[in-house]
């Protein structure tokens, strides 16, 4: 194998599964580590459109909770999925060397469940939500991770889903049964007592138990905890309901479990906060300076040439005058074939402008929060303004909100364009629980409406802050 993979080069292996290998990659344009899996491509063309248009699916998926897609790169017989690198450790990995406090299950289940809600607004089951595709960062919360073998809730049958993991499979997937979201929180219930009580709910002496698992209630959790664990009812009884056989009897989405996980969490004495990053960073992998590549002099990087003239054809001879030029050289030529190729059509795209109205943003708080330095109602017109114009370049504001400079008023009290119908109104609010704050950005045009959340941390920085406005912005158009 190569060690480069389009744009990425391959530093070193991380993990090696079933559905293909995960390796180390660096991404030389934005100088950043990437994780890159890569998948043997099905043997049909049909399967193979199939994989393609479900990696787009799961890379449109934008939260803190997910582990980001940045790319996906397709050959004649592999399919690469570059992601965000998580550094820090698995849950696996986490379980095997630790036994975590009821703040940390809590707080990974909080965000597994999370996650789980994105997947089901984006139509999305998961179907492989077990420990190792779950990932402790630095930061000290969880991400989801692996959607390799996701399908769309539209997609039947059963022999899809065989990839699945034992330790994540419900009874309806083992019975080879049609799927929803309802197997992903059967999965999660597993993955609440296997953390709470150190063992899989439904295997026996390291094995899965076929009848325990589509007959048989498993062990009660009160049972098998320790008695210096006091398991709250509303937990047991919500991992109770998250296990029930039949799907019908479970929840329809994460709603009620993430609002029982988040209650008994608050109810918790302060001093567990942050429990899961001092429980995990031990076990967080050691990073390496070999890691990121060697820094070389730029001008041999960024401009060095061969100065030896090339055998060959007149074409070929030119092409290698042509890359020997010297930057003033090149500059004029590139000046001359902006102006003959894309100053033409550059005048006419600035000839489109399209009107924008923005409403005034609607912010909410409960708690004590303190939110990056820099952060308002006007902070958060500007930056989705910005993204706005990344996406359909000139834009006029129509009315005083968003517009910057402030259009001019007149001695009537109102604005030039007060009266002008604009082409899209865009709305926005914020709201803010303890430290958790969720951000959505609407837009309604030719009679359609569009809406998208991206979830905020208090403590993140305000860079983190604007690429997530800007991301959840910029998916009102995907």
């Amino acid at each position: 194998m190569d060690n480069v993979v389009g744009p990425y080069r391959i530093l070193r292996l991380i993990n090696e599964g079933g559905q293909g290998s995960v390796y180390l990659g660096y991404d030389k344009r934005l100088h950043r580590r990437v994780a890159i899996k890569i998948y043997r491509l099905p043997a049909t063309r049909a399967a193979r459109k199939q994989l393609l248009r479900e990696a787009q699916i799961v890379a449109s998926i934008q939260s803190p909770k997910v582990v980001q897609i940045h790319d996906v790169i397709e050959s004649g017989t592999h399919l690469a999925m570059v992601m965000e690198y998580v550094s820090g450790c698995s849950l696996e990995d986490f379980l095997t060397a630790v036994r975590p406090s009821l703040a940390s299950v809590l707080t990974v289940g909080a965000d597994v469940a999370g996650a789980l809600a994105l997947a089901r607004q984006n139509h999305i089951v998961h179907g492989d939500v077990k420990a190792g595709n779950v990932l402790i960062g630095e930061n000290g919360r969880a991400k989801l991770t692996d959607f390799g073998i996701s399908r769309t809730t539209s997609e039947g049958p059963a022999s899809r889903w065989a990839a699945g993991s034992l330790s994540a499979v419900s009874p309806e997937q083992f019975l080879g049964n049609t799927l929803d979201e309802r197997a992903d929180l059967f999965a999660l219930g597993a993955l609440l007592s296997r953390m709470l009580c150190g063992e899989q709910p439904f295997f026996r002496d390291g094995t899965l138990d076929p009848d325990l698992l589509t007959k048989r209630p498993p062990k009660p959790l009160i049972e098998i905890v320790t008695g210096d664990v006091e398991l709250p009812d509303p937990l047991v009884n919500i991992i109770d309901v998250l296990l029930e056989k039949d799907p019908k009897n479970r929840p329809k989405n994460t709603r009620r479990v993430r609002q029982v996980l988040r209650k008994v969490l608050l109810s918790l004495p302060l001093s567990a906060n942050n429990s899961l990053l001092r429980e995990a960073r031990p076990c967080f992998r050691p990073e390496s300076p070999q890691d990121i590549p060697p820094l070389i002099p730029k001008d041999l990087g960024q401009q060095g040439r061969s100065a030896l003239m090339p055998s060959g054809t007149a074409w070929v001879r030119f092409k290698h005058r042509l890359k020997s030029l010297r930057w003033p050289a090149r500059t004029a030529l590139a000046l001359v074939l902006v102006g003959l190729l894309v100053v033409p059509p550059t005048m006419t795209m600035r000839n489109t402008v399209t009107p924008v109205q923005f409403a005034k943003p609607r912010t909410s708080t409960l708690g004590d929060i303190s939110l990056p330095r820099g952060v308002s109602r006007d902070w958060l017109v500007l930056e989705v303004r910005n993204a706005l114009a990344m996406q359909l370049g000139n834009i006029r504001i129509i009315g005083p909100v968003g517009a910057f400079p402030v259009t001019v008023i007149y001695s009537r009290g109102e604005p030039e364009n007060w009266n002008e119908a604009p082409d899209m109104v865009v709305a926005m609010a914020l709201r803010c629980v303890d430290s958790l704050c969720v951000f959505t950005v609407t837009r309604e045009q030719s009679g359609a409406r569009f809406s998208r959340q991206g979830v905020l941390l208090a403590n993140m920085s305000l860079q983190e802050w604007r690429d997530i406005v800007h991301n959840t912005t910029l998916a009102l158009y995907r």
